[in-house]
């Protein structure tokens, strides 16, 4: 079963992301509760707690080759289109609310 990945541990993996598939351009990260709403994000985003990105394609693979490179990474990982255009959506959490030892490890005072 796949594990909650740390705050650096996340960040780590997509940075590993764009090294393998450079053809990624980052289009969205963390966001605030404002942002998030425009974006028609989830009350539950892990965009909010700085736990998701989104990425578009310059050239290259394309998404789907990028999205089985990051579920390899250990990233939740999905092809979809929100509104803005198909695009590579990652997290760090699985999805729906993160652990409650998470939150409070990580999260606190949010």
């Amino acid at each position: 079963m796949r594990q909650p990945l740390t705050p650096s541990e996340f960040d780590a993996a997509c940075r590993r992301l764009v090294r393998l598939e450079p053809y990624l351009s980052e289009t969205s990260g963390h966001r605030t509760v404002a942002r998030n709403r425009a974006a028609n994000g989830s009350d539950v985003s892990k965009h909010l707690l700085g736990m998701a990105r989104d990425f578009a394609v310059d050239e290259g693979r394309g998404l789907y080759a990028a999205e089985t490179t990051a579920e390899e990474l250990g990233l939740w990982a999905v092809v979809h289109d929100a509104g803005s255009g198909s695009h590579l959506h990652v997290q760090g959490l699985a999805p729906g609310n993160p652990p409650r030892w998470w939150s409070h490890k990580f999260n606190e005072g949010e």
